[in-house]
């Protein structure tokens, strides 16, 4: 917003100093009569500064202090050139008219990318989340694998000493055969 109202201001400023530096119009002698008394074509031509109030119109809508309103002053921009398609403030309108054109879209783009934001942001914790829960889930399994793991270490020992007393018993019985027999 700051962006189109630097610009907005600069566009101003410039069409000032071109109107400053315009050249200085050559006065007429007219007699008295014709000052004071206009004739019908004097009368029926439009005076300039109706023809600009469309335009500085649309200026006092963008340079509002509480809030510029940007669509007003594009429908007196508009409504400007569609009275006098011919005034040399065509261009510098017709400026007016894009930048409040992209100053739109930009601050659509602007709200796009806040969207965005949010969702990725959204996205961002419920993964986070997700990570925490497996990674809690992992630590759970991992110690529940080390106490089975200890638990059949225990009980492999056990029936590995099971196992060498059944083979001592074996022997002692087989040497108590031999001696009976």
């Amino acid at each position: 917003m700051t962006r189109l109202r630097n610009i907005l201001v600069w566009a101003v400023a410039t069409l000032w100093l071109a109107g400053c530096a315009a050249e200085v119009p050559t006065v007429e002698k007219r007699d008295a009569e014709t000052i004071l008394l206009p004739t019908d074509e004097q009368a029926a031509a439009p005076r300039p500064a109706e023809d600009r109030d469309l335009f500085y119109e649309g200026i006092s809508f963008l340079s509002r202090v509480g809030k510029p309103d940007p669509a007003q002053a594009r429908r007196a921009f508009v409504s400007f050139l569609q009275r006098h398609p011919q005034t040399r403030l065509r261009s510098v309108t017709e400026s007016f008219i894009r930048l409040i054109d992209e100053g739109a879209d930009l601050r659509e783009a602007g709200q796009q990318e806040r969207l965005q934001t949010e969702r990725l942001k959204a996205e961002r914790v419920r993964l986070q989340q997700e990570n925490d829960q497996l990674k809690k889930t992992v630590r759970e399994l991992t110690e529940k694998l080390r106490t089975e793991t200890s638990s059949l270490s225990q009980e492999n020992e056990q029936l590995r000493k099971d196992l060498q007393r059944l083979k001592a018993l074996e022997i002692e019985l087989e040497k108590r055969d031999r001696m009976l027999r």
